[in-house]
C-alpha cells in the first residue's frame, strides 16, 4: 500500500514537473514570437513604404497605432489610386470602422482596378480595437519620399564670419553641427536648442535649406529671424517663398517643431527614434491571415526587385516571410546571387555570420540588425 502511494506521488510530481516545463517552454516561445512580431513589423514597413515610395514612418505609424496589415495595405492602395491618405483614414474613423467598400464609395473611388490581393481584403470590417486618429504631415502620396530630402550641409557651416556675426559660443556651434549632420534624425528637442542671439538650431536648418534651393544668403535669412520677432511664415513671405515650402517639402520635418503642431500629427519627414520591442501576435507575419499574406508578399518582392527565379527559389525553402526578406536583403547588399546566400545560411545557420563573411555594411539599416538579432537568437 505504501509503495502504491509513493508511486502515485512520484507520478504526480513527474506530471507536475512536466506541465511546468511545458508551460515555461510555451511562455518562452510566446515572448519570442512577440519580439519577432515587433522586429518583423518594422522590417515589413520598409517593404510596404518602399513599394509606394513614401517614408518608412507612414507604414510604421499605422501598424504601431493599432491598424492591422489589412487596414494598412488597403489604405495605402487607396492612396496609390490618388486619394488623400489623411482623408481615407478620417473617413474610416467617421464611418465607425465601416467596410472598405463603403469608404471607397464615399470618396468616389472605383475599386475594380485595385490589385486582386487587395480587392480580396475589402471585406475587412472593424478592427478588434479601434485605432486612434492619425494625421500625417505632409499628406503622403506615392513618390513623396524623394521630395522630403534635406540637402547635406558643408562642414564649414557655420563659417567663422557667421560665428562672429551671431555671437555663437562653442557649445552653440556644437549643437548646430549636431543638428545639421542629421536634421531629420535628431530628437525634436535638439531642434530647439539655443544657437545664437535668440536663434535655435532649427533656424539654421531652415535657413540653410532655403538658401540651397533659392538665391538667398543663409546669413540674410537668419538675420531676419534674429530674436524670433518675425515668424518663419512671414520670413518666407518677405523672401517671396510659397507657404507650402514650410509644410509640404523637406522642411515639413523642421518647421512644425518650431511652430507647434496638432496632437496625433505625425511628421513623416522625421524618423522614428523609438520602436516597440514586442507586439501582439496578430502582427506576427506567420499568424496574419492568408489574405494579408497574399497582399503583403508581392510588396516584399517588389521592394527587392526579386526575379521570377528568385521567387521560385525562395518558395522552395521553409523560410518565414521575414527570413525571405533577409535573404534578399543580404543578396542585394552583398551583390551576390541569392543561391549563394541560401547556401551560406544552410551551412552557417546565422545571419550575422553571412554579414561577417562578406563584410556587409548595415549602417542605416537598424531594422535589419534588429531582425537578425532576434532571429539568430531563435536558432
Amino acid at each position: 500500500m505504501r509503495f502504491r502511494i509513493l508511486a502515485l506521488w512520484a507520478v504526480t510530481i513527474f506530471m507536475l514537473c512536466g506541465s511546468a516545463s511545458a508551460l515555461e517552454e510555451s511562455t518562452t516561445d510566446f515572448e519570442l514570437r512577440r519580439r519577432l512580431a515587433a522586429v518583423d513589423t518594422r522590417f515589413a514597413s520598409t517593404w510596404i513604404s518602399g513599394s509606394y515610395k513614401v517614408p518608412n514612418r507612414v507604414a510604421q505609424e499605422m501598424l504601431y497605432n493599432g491598424y492591422s496589415y489589412a487596414e494598412t495595405l488597403i489604405a495605402l492602395a487607396y492612396m496609390g489610386e490618388g486619394l488623400s491618405l489623411n482623408e481615407v483614414l478620417e473617413q474610416r474613423r467617421l464611418l465607425g470602422g465601416a467596410r472598405w467598400k463603403e469608404v471607397a464609395s464615399t470618396l468616389g473611388l472605383n475599386t475594380d482596378d485595385l490589385p486582386q490581393p487587395i480587392d480580396q481584403l475589402l471585406w475587412f470590417g472593424r478592427n478588434e480595437l479601434k485605432p486612434g486618429p492619425i494625421h500625417f504631415l505632409p499628406d503622403p502620396y506615392p513618390g513623396i519620399k524623394g521630395d522630403l530630402v534635406i540637402p547635406p550641409f558643408e562642414p564649414t557651416v557655420p563659417s567663422p564670419v557667421v560665428v562672429r556675426r551671431f555671437h555663437l559660443n562653442s557649445k552653440e556651434i556644437k549643437n548646430i553641427r549636431k543638428v545639421l549632420d542629421d536634421p531629420l534624425g535628431v530628437p525634436e528637442k535638439d531642434l530647439l536648442l539655443p544657437a545664437g542671439r535668440g536663434l535655435t538650431t532649427a533656424d539654421w536648418v531652415m535657413a540653410g535649406t532655403v538658401a540651397y534651393f533659392k538665391p538667398f544668403p543663409m546669413e540674410s535669412l537668419l538675420a531676419a529671424r534674429v530674436g524670433e520677432d518675425i515668424p518663419w511664415s512671414e520670413v518666407g513671405m518677405a523672401f517671396g517663398l510659397s507657404p507650402d515650402v514650410l509644410t509640404q517639402g523637406p522642411l515639413s520635418g523642421i518647421y512644425p517643431v518650431l511652430s507647434g503642431h496638432a496632437p496625433n500629427t505625425v511628421l513623416i519627414a522625421r524618423r522614428r527614434l523609438v520602436h516597440p520591442t514586442v507586439l501582439p501576435l496578430s502582427y506576427d507575419l506567420e499568424r496574419i491571415t492568408p489574405g494579408e499574406k497574399r497582399a503583403l508578399e508581392p510588396l516584399l518582392y517588389n521592394h527587392y526587385d526579386a526575379t521570377p527565379a528568385e521567387r521560385l527559389l525562395l518558395s522552395q525553402t521553409s523560410f518565414e516571410m521575414g527570413e525571405k526578406a533577409l535573404a534578399l536583403a543580404m543578396a542585394r547588399m552583398s551583390t551576390l546571387d541569392l543561391s549563394i546566400i541560401l547556401a551560406d545560411y544552410a551551412r552557417l545557420g546565422k545571419w550575422h555570420e553571412i554579414v561577417k563573411k562578406y563584410a556587409i555594411d548595415l549602417t542605416g539599416h537598424e531594422e535589419i540588425k534588429d531582425v537578425m538579432a532576434v532571429r539568430d537568437g531563435l536558432l
